[in-house]
């Protein structure tokens, strides 16, 4: 007689393993989802939360200024007469140019001359500074103080320091140099020592193994790798020094800012709109000439490459 098999066949064994590992499978797949999905949930109620304390914090500082949307609507055409039958009024700003163009030529000039010497003063000890300040260059007793230093300088605005040095020279275009060349080092200083920080240390390490001191090294691998950035970021600059030069007369220390306060205090606000526009064409054009000495750099680098 025929044996007849007890077992269950091999079939239905592998089937139901089969199916046992795809229903665990498919739960796994689900609590990952889940765990996903909560996550997801998770970290939009904490965005919306920020961004809902953000908003109100917004609000109560605004609240806490004074800022009243109603007062100033209804205030809005003291602006509109200002705006449109002074500053605007095409006929007495042509005027008032032609009658302004030499002193505000002379201004303009003065201001960027204000820029440019000041960046020329500061440029040294920006470099310098920025070089110490770097965590690949220096070790910890000379950087942290640099660093201190220059957060410290980049702390307090230029139109403090133009006060300030007010003082030293008196009134007019030094003073105004003088407070461009401190902003500058701050500034600049720490653009660049963050520029020495990214920089490739193969070469770096090349130079030193042939025995090389750290002021060697620093000129013969560190500063070639950085140069053409250090020339963009002084372009750069230049053009905010120029933006910042002109007003720093406000405090008295020359250029543009002078007749542009005197203008306000004698509610001139064609004068105003005059010095303004003075101001833009001066800023427009320095920013134009760096952007094409940055254009000329990069054409000149690729070519060298």
């Amino acid at each position: 007689m025929p044996m007849v098999d007890s077992e269950t066949p091999p079939t239905d064994h592998h089937s139901r393993a089969a199916d046992s590992v795809s229903d665990s499978q498919t739960v796994s797949v689900a609590e990952e989802f889940e765990q996903v999905q909560r996550h997801w949930r998770r970290r939009l109620s904490i965005r919306i939360g920020l961004l809902a304390g953000v908003v109100i914090s917004v609000l109560v500082a605004a609240r806490w200024l004074g800022f009243d949307l109603a007062y100033l609507y209804a205030h809005r055409q003291n602006l509109a007469d200002v705006l449109f039958g002074e500053m605007l009024a095409p006929a007495a700003l042509w005027e008032q140019l032609q009658g302004d163009g030499p002193m505000l030529l002379s201004a303009a000039l003065e201001t960027l001359a204000i820029a440019a010497v000041g960046t020329a003063l500061g440029l040294p000890l920006a470099l310098l500074l920025g070089i110490l300040a770097a965590n690949t260059v220096t070790p910890p007793i000379v950087r942290t103080p640099a660093r201190l230093l220059l957060g410290g300088l980049r702390a307090v605005p230029s139109m403090v320091y133009a006060l300030l040095f007010v003082i030293l020279a008196g009134l007019g275009a030094v003073a105004g140099a003088l407070a461009i060349a401190i902003g500058t080092i701050g500034d600049l200083g720490r653009l660049f020592a963050d520029e020495m920080e990214e920089i490739d240390e193969k070469p770096v390490e090349a130079v030193r193994s042939s025995g090389a001191g750290t002021v060697s090294t620093t000129a013969a691998a560190r500063l070639p790798q950085v140069l053409t950035a250090y020339f963009a970021w002084t372009l750069f600059y230049l053009e905010i020094n120029a933006r910042k030069s002109s007003v720093l007369g406000i405090v008295g220390a020359g250029g543009l800012g002078f007749p542009l306060i005197m203008a306000f205090r004698a509610r001139n606000y064609t004068r105003v709109m005059a010095v303004v526009l003075t101001i833009l064409v001066l800023v427009v054009g320095v920013e134009t000439a760096a952007n094409w000495l940055r254009g000329r750099l990069k054409d000149d680098c690729r070519t060298d490459r």
